[in-house]
This record gives C-alpha cells, sequence and structure tokens, in this order.
C-alpha cells in the first residue's frame, strides 16, 4: 500500500508534452479534441446558409429559417469512419 519514493521527492515527472494525451474509444475523440466534421445543411428546411453557434461547428442557427440545431456529422466523416 506505501510508495516508498513518495516521501523522497523520486516522482516521476510527466512531461508538459504529454501530461494530458489520452486514449478514447471513440474514432471521433482525439488528443486535440473533438474530431468531427459536421454538416452546414439545416437540417429543416436543407438550406446551406447557417452559422455555428458553438466553436466546433456541432450547433447551428439556420439564416432561412432561423431555426437553431445540432447539426449532422457531414458525409465525408461518414464516409471516413466507415472505411
Amino acid at each position: 500500500m506505501s510508495n516508498p519514493n513518495f516521501l523522497n521527492n523520486e516522482l516521476q515527472q510527466t512531461s508538459i508534452d504529454s501530461a494530458y494525451k489520452f486514449n478514447s474509444f471513440s474514432p471521433y475523440i482525439m488528443n486535440g479534441g473533438l474530431n468531427s466534421i459536421f454538416s452546414p445543411i439545416c437540417i429543416f428546411c436543407s438550406s446551406n446558409n447557417t452559422i455555428n453557434l458553438v466553436y466546433d461547428g456541432s450547433f447551428k442557427q439556420c439564416n432561412r429559417c432561423k431555426k437553431q440545431f445540432k447539426a449532422n456529422l457531414s458525409k465525408n466523416q461518414i464516409n471516413n469512419s466507415v472505411n
């Protein structure tokens, strides 16, 4: 249960380059954060005149019908994840 290195200041330090790296079960989540590309097409009226409401583009607002929606993955993203 005890670790003799704990009190002797001999703990191995984690380098700053690897401090925030992690493994994920999802192919859409990588070490840089969310690794998904979202479609700009409105799910209500099919317009491509949309704006991002969040930085990654996962939530959008349509400039045509003025509705807000959770964006679908782009077709390229879906095709790449199947291969």
